[in-house]
């Protein structure tokens, strides 16, 4: 079933986890470079191609040849409809946020940290306000790497719906970067 969504198999995962642990590089690094350093060049809004998302494993995991099969069933898992929105962006793409909100979020450190770095990375408009727009994207991206871990997701999206209500405190519609990490 999970070849049939384009995600990666249990073993690809297992393999993908074992790059991980012996890399010392954080995700916001790497994204630093696509940001505004020596990759930025594949970048296409908040998208990125094949290549640079290869670029991106290349970095990340600290290894010359990530396995064409994992980066590209990777990739495929990554194609979503949401960072096309953007003028002069081509359909083979994925959007940047998603691909560093997943790595980060199976990457060791304090959560604090992650959900930090996670509004930062979906406040797009950078309003310190997360939108409506903006917690579904995050919602999906949860999903994604629920998926991944092999969880039972048919009655996890109003799960979360409901938990990013809680989150805004105040009831405004919109969660701000305090309401976010309480």
């Amino acid at each position: 079933m999970a070849k049939e969504r384009g995600l990666i198999s249990p073993s690809d995962f297992a393999q993908l986890q074992k790059y991980m642990e012996y890399s010392t590089k954080k995700v916001s690094d790497v994204l630093k470079l696509f940001e505004d350093g020596e990759m930025a060049k594949y970048v296409q809004g908040d998208a990125i191609g094949y290549e640079g998302f290869q670029q991106f494993l290349k970095i990340y995991l600290e290894v010359d040849n990530v396995p064409r099969h994992l980066s590209l069933a990777l990739f495929q898992s990554f194609k979503t409809d949401h960072c096309l929105n953007e003028a002069n962006v081509t359909k083979d793409v994925v959007c940047l946020n998603d691909v560093s909100c997943y790595f980060s979020l199976l990457e060791g450190g304090r959560p604090e940290d992650k959900l930090e770095f996670t509004f930062k990375l979906y406040d797009t408009d950078r309003n310190g306000i997360l939108d409506s727009s903006e917690v579904d994207k995050i919602i999906l991206q949860m999903m994604r790497v629920a998926e991944y871990l092999d969880w039972d997701v048919s009655e996890l999206r109003p799960i979360l719906q409901e938990m990013m209500k809680e989150i805004d405190y105040d009831g405004s519609g919109s969660v701000s970067q305090a309401e976010w990490v309480r």
